[in-house]
């Protein structure tokens, strides 16, 4: 390499294969004769052949907040963004990359770029003992993101993170130089684009990227990052998005939808709702909202509480119906005590999680993009789970009634109707390490360490699996919880007290379902591969995880 030559960190975006015109991939508004236009500018005999270069300097914006209350505030016409726009256009491998400087990334058409190109990069290539940041959002009804960041170069594993049924939003870290040898491009940040620092000579930079495209195309990915994989992302102008966005719709506004928002495709047809949250984008802080803000036209609509109740109470206090255009043309914005923007002025649709599936397909929505869920990984994690043996003819837990209205009325009603072979744990609570750590909710004369809880939310359900597993712990390693367990059941029921000697030989996961064609694997991807986790957690305390459903009447 030449001493001395500057670096730069370059932001590169892979544009999507069959698309060989750069014009393609700008904004038609940043295409020439368009409002906010770049013009090409004249290269010299150092550029790559076929490398192509677009600028708008200085470009003018009005920021989205006051846009939003120019109506209120008429001053606030007057307020700019000012900002630089250089895009390079290089050809790598019959496709080419757009190679983003300043505001360069917010000029591209998104629907031309290859998403996830610089995490798939990131899942192959980055040494997983040696990352910096990790990034997250679960794909659940609790939407929680996760962002870890350590200055020192770390492994994965000691991030203590669970990346896997989580849309993974960045990762930085140092190239794994046994897959690719590529020592000097310091820290890679890997998100849609990848980026990285290099001379500035863009010959080099297209050998980097065609040793990154090569590798991408080529290796498979890390173990542990294998669900960056299985997350396959939708384009927006796909047939499928639109009926989705339908369905979604549907969902959301039920009886105020109007009758043009109708799923009709054979491949939505008979979705089946797993998940639909009302959720913040991850860069937003909590802490700092006081109320979020519904626009829809000229109507502003106030609420508090993250929930899709009082999002829809918001939604309905004007007048009309909605459809899938709602999605987009609605905005939402959280406002700080004092009134500041506490997050951007965003379309409803960012502020959604759903999920949707039937046997064959599983679509998700998270931060405003829909992946479909790779038909491989889906088979997989049903294939695992179905080796975890079906109880539910052993124990024959009855029906929840409705006027159960609680997981311990339900217990205790089932225990006092089955004394001979079911024991109440639901009210006890046994001591380890000073911590109150309930057993079970009911043993079985046949060795069950039975679990139960309502399906409602994929959080109860995470609750339900690792309470099953902390508890088997605790069995096998503390001998006073142990002990005072036995002791327990001796007192109450002298019968099972062998039963109890052999404990943790069996965990019964019993979940409660309302649909009566509900499976009991039939659950949203994140509790799918949290089950599948905590049933090898278990495998591997040679304890045996069951499951078993019960009706809720």
């Amino acid at each position: 390499m030449t001493e001395g030559r500057a670096k730069l960190r370059f932001n590169c975006y892979l544009v999507r294969e069959g698309i060989d015109d750069p014009l393609r991939a700008l904004r038609s508004e940043c295409r020439p004769g368009g409002k906010k236009a770049m013009h090409e500018l004249a290269s010299s005999n150092s550029a790559p052949s076929g490398c192509r270069a677009f600028l708008r300097s200085k470009s003018e914006s009005t920021p989205p907040w006051a846009e939003s209350l120019i109506a209120t505030f008429p001053g606030l016409d007057e307020v700019l963004n000012l900002s630089n726009r250089l895009v390079i256009f290089l050809p790598v491998k019959q496709r080419l990359f757009a190679v983003c400087f300043g505001y360069g990334s917010s000029s591209l058409e998104w629907s031309a770029i290859e998403p996830n190109f610089g995490l798939r990069f990131a899942a192959r290539c980055l040494n997983p003992d040696a990352v910096n940041e990790i990034r997250s959002r679960r794909i659940d009804a609790s939407a929680r993101t996760q962002a870890v960041q350590i200055p020192t170069r770390t492994a994965i594993r000691d991030f203590d993170l669970e990346l896997e049924g989580e849309f993974v939003r960045r990762m930085v870290g140092e190239v794994d130089t046994d897959m690719l040898d590529l020592p000097d491009l310091g820290a890679v940040v890997a998100t849609d684009s990848i980026a990285f620092k290099a001379e500035t000579n863009l010959s080099r930079v297209e050998e980097v990227l065609t040793l990154i495209l090569s590798r991408v195309d080529s290796a498979e990915a890390k173990k542990d990052l294998l669900f960056i994989d299985a997350l396959e992302p939708l384009r927006g102008n796909d047939p499928v998005v639109a009926d989705l966005e339908r369905l979604l719709a549907q969902e959301l506004f039920s009886e105020r939808v109007n009758s043009a928002t109708q799923v009709v495709s054979d491949e939505v047809d008979g979705l089946t709702t797993q998940v639909l949250s009302f959720a913040p984008p991850d860069a937003l802080s909590i802490e700092n909202v006081h109320e979020v803000v519904v626009q829809r036209g000229e109507h502003y609509q106030n609420f508090d509480e993250f929930s899709i109740d009082a999002l829809r109470d918001a939604l309905f206090a004007s007048g009309g119906s909605f459809g899938r255009s709602s999605l987009n043309s609605i905005k939402v914005i959280a406002v700080d005590s004092e009134g500041h923007a506490a997050s951007p002025l965003m379309p409803l649709k960012n502020w959604l999680v759903f999920e949707a599936s039937s046997e064959e397909r599983r679509y998700l929505l998270t931060l405003g993009k829909w992946f479909a869920l790779a038909e491989e990984y889906a088979r997989k994690l049903d294939a695992d789970l179905a080796e975890i043996e079906d109880v539910t003819d052993v124990l024959n837990l009855r029906d929840w009634r409705k006027s159960e209205k609680t997981e311990t009325i339900y217990n205790e009603n089932v225990a006092d109707e089955r004394r001979n072979d079911l024991l109440l744990f639901d009210t006890e609570r046994v001591t380890s390490l000073g911590d109150m750590v309930e057993v079970c909710d009911l043993l079985h004369v046949d060795g069950y360490l039975i679990h139960v809880k309502k399906y409602e939310k994929s959080q109860t359900l995470s609750h339900l699996f690792s309470q099953g597993y902390v508890s088997a712990v605790l069995l096998g390693a503390d001998k006073d919880y142990r002990q005072k367990f036995i002791d327990f059941v001796e007192i109450s029921d002298s019968r099972m007290k062998e039963v109890a000697s052999r404990a943790p030989e069996i965990v019964a996961y019993a979940i409660a379902f309302k649909k009566k064609d509900r499976a009991i694997i039939d659950l949203p991807t994140f509790s799918k591969v949290n089950l599948r986790d905590f049933a090898k957690r278990l495998e591997r305390l040679r304890v045996k995880p069951t499951l078993a459903r019960i009706q809720i009447t």
